[in-house]
């Protein structure tokens, strides 16, 4: 009897050594990978322009990539754009429309709750986008950054 308990331990734990490597090394390793390599690019952007970084860093992936940070630059609130080659696209330095605003007009326009607003660069403007999903439908909208004024929605599914 002590044997086949013996066996069924070592079974059992070979089995977790398996699903643990695996998770290791197909899911936190590539994980880790891309947001070490989103850090550095942040950084370097940070480094090579002499912006005093302001807590925002994001990858925006519409039909182009583009990097989007938040950066204090000669003493001004800025908003930049860079594209994959890490050369600046855009600057926005302007007012920025409420977050909380847009969000309304979004629940109000689609009855729908969304929970966080991104910041990205669609049809060279910069813009706030969030993802509206449930069970039937993905729903991805566009409000200009500078007032709030809705641009576009793009819907999948249904």
């Amino acid at each position: 009897m002590k044997k086949h308990v013996f066996q069924i331990s070592v079974v059992l734990l070979i089995v977790i050594l398996v699903v643990v490597s695996f998770y290791m090394l197909y899911i936190h390793v590539p994980y880790y990978n891309y947001h070490n390599n989103l850090n550095q690019i942040r950084n370097e952007i940070c480094e090579q322009n002499n912006y005093e970084y302001k807590d925002y860093f994001s990858e925006y992936r519409g039909k182009h990539t583009y990097y989007m940070l938040k950066v204090n630059m000669n003493n001004v609130l800025s908003f930049v754009a860079y594209d994959q080659e890490l050369k600046l696209v855009d600057t926005y330095q302007g007012n920025v429309a409420d977050e909380n605003a847009v969000k309304k007009e979004i629940k109000d326009k689609y009855n729908m709750d969304i929970s966080q607003l991104e910041i990205g660069y669609e049809n060279q403007r910069f813009v706030y986008y969030g993802r509206i999903q449930n069970d039937e439908t993905l729903l991805y909208v566009y409000y200009d950054l500078s007032n709030g004024e809705f641009m576009k929605a793009v819907k999948l599914g249904e």
